[in-house]
């Protein structure tokens, strides 16, 4: 059975904002292990305005030590990033996949941000990030493939505590703020 992992945050951000940085979200100092941005065609539907973005990120590979010696893992992996961005309707839509390992585990993402439904409500503007994962293990040792794919969700859920205080910085730095809200720097 496939184990999923789902994730939702809120951004003090307005949306258009989040979408304007979204492509810029990575090198950050939250995220070491993203060491490279290759995009590979971003193109606009002339008709609707979405902008479709095809990227593949190179990784630090983070696996548990138990893990990287079982099947002597490579020290990087790659993953294929695809962004919509419709800034008509104020929405991101990303999908992603490893590229490598896939022998092993399968993790498949899907993420949105939109305009978080509280700012009706007289809160500032922000934007929701709502985080989908499933990791699915081909591993023949259905023991084995469940580990794998148990670490591969505590992966996810470390990272999501680093990935949010990322883009939160680069979110900052669009706005000329530093770490703290003062316009001090960032770099």
């Amino acid at each position: 059975m496939p184990q999923v992992y789902e994730n939702e945050i809120v951004y003090d951000f307005p949306v258009a904002h989040s979408l304007l940085w979204l492509m810029r979200k990575y090198p950050n100092p939250q995220s070491p292990q993203v060491f490279s941005v290759d995009t590979i065609s971003r193109t606009m539907d002339p008709d609707t305005g979405v902008v479709r973005s095809e990227r593949v990120l190179g990784i630090k590979q983070g696996a548990p030590k138990w893990i990287s010696k079982l099947f002597s893992l490579p020290q990087t992996t790659y993953v294929r990033e695809v962004i919509f961005i419709d800034p008509e309707k104020d929405k991101a839509t990303m999908f992603s996949m490893n590229l490598d390992l896939a022998q092993y585990i399968k993790c498949l993402e899907y993420i949105t941000y939109t305009p978080h439904p509280c700012e009706q409500g007289g809160k500032a503007p922000a934007t929701l990030f709502k985080q989908h994962a499933l990791m699915r293990s081909a591993f023949p040792t259905r023991m084995i493939a469940r580990r794998i794919e148990k670490a591969s969700v505590d992966r996810f859920k470390s990272n999501a505590v680093s990935g949010k205080k990322g883009f939160d910085w680069v979110l900052s730095r669009g706005l000329g703020l530093g770490e703290n809200g003062n316009g001090a720097s960032l770099a």
